[in-house]
């Protein structure tokens, strides 16, 4: 896959059909670890009650989420609930032509996959993750049974709802009416501020996957903003360079977005 390489700028002019992604190339499989949970820098589990966050312990699970790695397909049946930590997940919708466009995008301030267990209802969109890292897990019908014997924790994901729909519904006018690169920089500074990283593992493809774009447009793009000094990138991935320029280019959902957490 092509990743964001200073060594190779060259534009591929040959390809322009959209980014499609294969379910059958990602397993939704985790790197589970069986030690006993203490705490978590998932903000949602460290600002639970102390007695209610040990009613969880029992059943929450440490695990490693891989980078593209699917955890829900649409109409799946929910089995789990994850609360990021150092993992960054992206929930997408596919298009009519096969593209898939992200409309939302969960760190460690939230949790991804409690909706359903308050409508009954099977999962609507299909989620990734877009930044390899931990999370904690638990299974739907356990946690789904802790919020019918425990109101407070009901009251606690409660404002994850509304955030999430505040969430959906800035990123559908983000996408109808902002510039690719004013996009990219609102996503690139809502990924960092979600992951915590310094410098994020990404390709073109990937962005171009998330923007609901052709590749051809990130690579320029980006080769662009790394000329002027706002980002750098390499093998590694890409890393913003300049904050407060990047925020200037970056669209008013930036704002909105950011403070929606």
């Amino acid at each position: 896959m092509e990743r964001f390489d200073s060594y190779n700028y060259s534009i591929d002019t040959t390809d322009y059909s959209p980014v499609r992604t294969s379910y059958a190339q990602n397993t939704r499989q985790s790197t589970t670890a069986s030690m006993p949970i203490v705490s978590s820098s998932n903000e949602l589990l460290a600002n639970l009650s102390s007695d209610l966050f040990k009613r969880l312990q029992p059943s929450l699970r440490s695990v490693f989420l891989s980078a593209e790695q699917y955890l829900y397909m649409q109409d799946d049946k929910l089995d789990y609930v994850y609360f990021p930590e150092t993992a960054v997940v992206s929930e997408f919708r596919t298009l009519d032509d096969g593209r898939m466009v992200e409309v939302s995008m969960t760190g460690h301030e939230g949790a991804v996959g409690f909706l359903p267990l308050f409508c009954n209802s099977r999962v609507t969109n299909c989620t990734q993750v877009s930044q390899a890292g931990s999370a904690i897990r638990i299974e739907s019908e356990i946690l789904a049974k802790m919020i019918r014997l425990h109101p407070e924790l009901s009251i606690a994901l409660a404002p994850q709802v509304d955030q999430y729909v505040r969430q959906i519904s800035q990123r559908s006018v983000c996408n109808m009416y902002h510039s690719v690169k004013e996009r990219l920089c609102t996503w690139l500074l809502l990924a960092q501020d979600r992951s915590g990283k310094k410098t994020m593992k990404l390709t073109h493809e990937q962005i171009a996957r998330i923007l609901g774009v052709y590749r051809p447009s990130v690579t320029c793009i980006a080769l662009e903003m790394r000329k002027k000094h706002l980002i750098d990138y390499s093998r590694g991935g890409v890393s913003i360079r300049d904050r407060a320029k990047v925020e200037q280019s970056a669209c008013t959902c930036y704002t909105e977005l950011a403070h929606a957490y």
